[in-house]
C-alpha cells in the first residue's frame, strides 16, 4: 500500500470536518495584580511596602507576561512624605513597580485639581475616570473614559470609575463626579462597539456600588478601591475583587480566555482563578528598598524636629475622633482659634490620621503632627450664623454611629450629644463662650479649606464669607506645630467641651 492511500481516509476526513464548520480553539491566560489604598512608601510591621509589592510583581511578570498591574485609586495622600511633596514620591514609586493602568480615587484631589493633574502627567502609565467632568459637563483634557488594551491577543477594556463622592471627600473644585453605575453602563456599550471582547471595571467607591455593578452585569471584572479589606467575588458571570490597604493582602485574578473560531466567527470565553498574596511572606525588592531609604533619610531629618512635650495623654485613635471628643481634637482646634483670633473652630475628626495614643510625657515632633495632619489641610477663617453653626453641628454627629470622619473637634464653645436621637435633632445646650448659641448672630469660625469647602458634608460653610480665604492662610500642621511651640508644649486643655448621653 502506497503512503498515498493511507493518507486518503485521514485527507478526506479532515475536509469533511472542515466542511461542517469544524471549530478551532485556543487558551490565553491574563494575570490582574490589583493596588488600590496604598498609603505609606514603606512596610509597616513588616507588611505591605512598595519593596514587598515590587517584587510580587516582578515575580508575577515572569510567570506570565500577560500580567497587567492596576491601581483602584487612592496614591497621593495621605502620608507623612505627601505632606511635603504632595503625593510626587508615590507616583515615582508606582512608575517604577510598572503599574500599567490606574483610576482616581478621593484622595487623589486632597491637594486640589491642579496638583493631581501635575501627578497624572508624571505617571508612565495612563489614569482613566468615566465619570468625571467639569461643572459645564465637559470631558476633562488628558483624562480619558477608558481604553483597551490587546493582551495575549485579547482585546481588554478598561473603565476607570471615580468615587462618586469625590466632591464631598476631597477638594475636587470645578469637577462634577457622575454616578458610577450608570457611567459605567455608557462606556461598557462603547467599548464592546469597538470590539471590546473582555471589560474591566476599575472602581473606587464603596462596596454597596460596587455590587451593583456586578449584579448590573455590564462588565466582566470589577477591580475596586476604598473599602481597604479584601473581597473575592464570583457569580459566574462577573468577577470581583480588592485588595487590603496598603498592600498588606494583594489580590489577583488569572482570567483564563477560551478563543474559539468557527465559520470564521470568533468567540470567547473565560474563567476566573483568584490568588492572595500575603507580603509578610514576600522578600522586599532591594533596589525599590533601596528608593525608600533615601526618601526616609531626607523625611527623617525634618521630622525629627522636637516642637514640645505634652503634660497630659493625647489621644487620636481613629475609634475615638470619629465618635467624641478626644485630647488631640481638643490641642487641634485650640490650635486654630488661636492663631486666627477666631471665636469658635471646628475641624473634623476624620482629618485626625495618627490613630495614636500619646502618653503623658511623650515628646512632641514635628513628625508628629504631620502623623496626625497629612493631608496637606489650610486653616481658614469663615463668617457664619448661629443657625448655621448649629446645623453643622447636627451634620457632624448625623453619622455618629458609622464612625464617619465628619464627626466635630472643637475650640470655643460647649453641647450635649443626644445619641438615641434621630439625625439632625441630636444636638442641645450649645454655648459659645460662655454665652448661649443665637441663631441670629454672627460668628468667627475657625476650620480647614477642606469643610470650608463644603467637605464631609459641611456644605452649610459653603459661599460663607471669608475672612481668611485658602490663598493667605497656612498649613493647618504648620500652624499647630506653632501653637504647641508657643504655648511651651500642652499643658491643659480646659474643661469637657462635648457631653454625650
Amino acid at each position: 500500500m502506497t503512503v498515498s492511500r493511507l493518507l486518503r481516509p485521514l485527507i478526506l476526513a479532515v475536509a469533511l470536518v472542515a466542511s461542517a464548520g469544524w471549530a478551532r480553539a485556543e487558551n490565553v491566560v491574563a494575570s490582574f495584580v490589583l493596588v488600590n489604598d496604598i498609603y505609606e512608601m514603606d512596610e509597616s510591621g513588616g507588611q505591605g511596602g512598595f519593596p514587598r509589592l515590587g517584587a510580587l510583581i516582578k515575580a508575577e511578570r515572569a510567570r506570565n507576561p500577560n500580567t497587567v498591574v492596576v491601581n483602584a485609586g487612592d496614591l497621593l495622600s495621605p502620608s507623612l512624605l505627601s505632606g511635603f511633596d504632595q503625593g510626587a514620591h508615590m507616583v515615582v514609586f508606582s512608575n517604577l513597580i510598572g503599574t500599567d493602568i490606574m483610576a482616581p480615587g478621593n484622595h487623589e484631589f486632597d491637594f486640589g485639581p491642579a496638583v493631581t493633574w501635575t501627578r497624572m502627567d508624571e505617571s508612565t502609565f495612563p489614569w482613566i475616570a468615566a465619570n468625571i467632568t467639569a461643572a459645564d459637563g465637559s470631558a476633562v483634557p488628558g483624562l480619558a473614559k477608558s481604553l483597551i488594551k490587546e493582551i495575549g491577543g485579547i482585546k481588554i477594556g478598561f473603565i476607570g470609575l471615580a468615587q462618586e463622592e469625590t466632591g464631598a471627600l476631597s477638594s475636587a473644585e470645578g469637577l462634577v463626579f457622575q454616578p458610577a453605575l450608570e457611567a459605567a453602563k455608557t462606556e461598557a456599550k462603547a467599548l464592546r462597539d469597538n470590539g471590546a471582547e473582555f471589560i474591566v471595571a476599575i472602581d473606587h467607591n464603596t462596596r454597596t456600588i460596587a455590587q451593583a455593578i456586578v449584579d448590573a452585569q455590564i462588565v466582566d471584572l470589577v477591580l475596586n478601591g476604598h473599602n481597604h479589606d479584601l473581597w473575592l467575588l464570583y457569580n459566574g458571570r462577573t468577577a470581583a475583587l480588592e485588595s487590603q490597604s496598603d498592600a498588606k493582602q494583594i489580590a489577583m485574578v488569572d482570567v483564563t480566555f477560551t478563543v474559539t473560531e468557527k465559520d470564521g466567527k470568533r468567540s470567547v470565553a473565560w474563567t476566573p482563578a483568584f490568588r492572595v498574596a500575603a507580603s509578610a511572606s514576600l522578600t522586599p525588592d532591594a533596589d525599590l528598598a533601596a528608593k525608600v531609604a533615601e526618601y526616609k533619610a531626607d523625611l527623617d531629618k525634618e521630622l525629627a524636629v522636637e516642637i514640645g512635650s505634652t503634660a497630659l495623654e493625647l489621644d487620636s485613635r481613629k475609634a475615638s475622633v470619629r465618635g467624641m471628643e478626644t485630647t488631640m481634637g481638643d490641642l487641634i482646634a485650640d490650635a486654630l482659634k488661636s492663631v486666627t483670633g477666631a471665636d469658635i473652630a471646628i475641624t473634623n475628626g476624620g482629618g485626625i490620621r495618627g490613630d495614636t495614643v500619646y502618653p503623658a510625657g511623650s515628646v512632641l515632633t514635628r513628625g508628629s503632627v504631620l502623623k496626625e495632619l497629612p493631608f496637606g489641610n489650610k486653616t481658614v477663617m469663615i463668617e457664619v450664623t448661629g443657625a448655621q453653626l448649629l446645623a453643622a453641628l447636627e451634620n457632624g454627629v448625623s453619622k455618629i454611629e458609622d464612625g464617619a470622619g465628619r464627626f466635630p473637634q472643637v475650640s470655643g464653645l460647649t453641647f450635649t450629644v443626644d445619641k438615641a436621637q434621630p439625625a439632625g435633632q441630636r444636638i442641645s445646650a450649645v454655648v459659645v463662650n460662655g454665652t448661649p448659641l443665637d441663631p441670629a448672630a454672627n460668628y468667627r469660625l475657625a476650620t480647614n479649606d477642606y469643610m470650608a469647602g463644603g467637605g464631609d458634608g459641611y456644605t452649610m460653610f459653603k459661599g460663607a464669607k471669608a475672612l481668611l480665604n485658602a490663598e493667605a492662610a497656612k498649613l493647618i500642621a504648620n500652624d499647630v506645630m506653632a501653637f504647641i511651640k508657643a504655648q511651651g508644649g500642652v499643658k491643659d486643655l480646659g474643661p469637657a467641651r462635648i457631653t454625650m448621653k
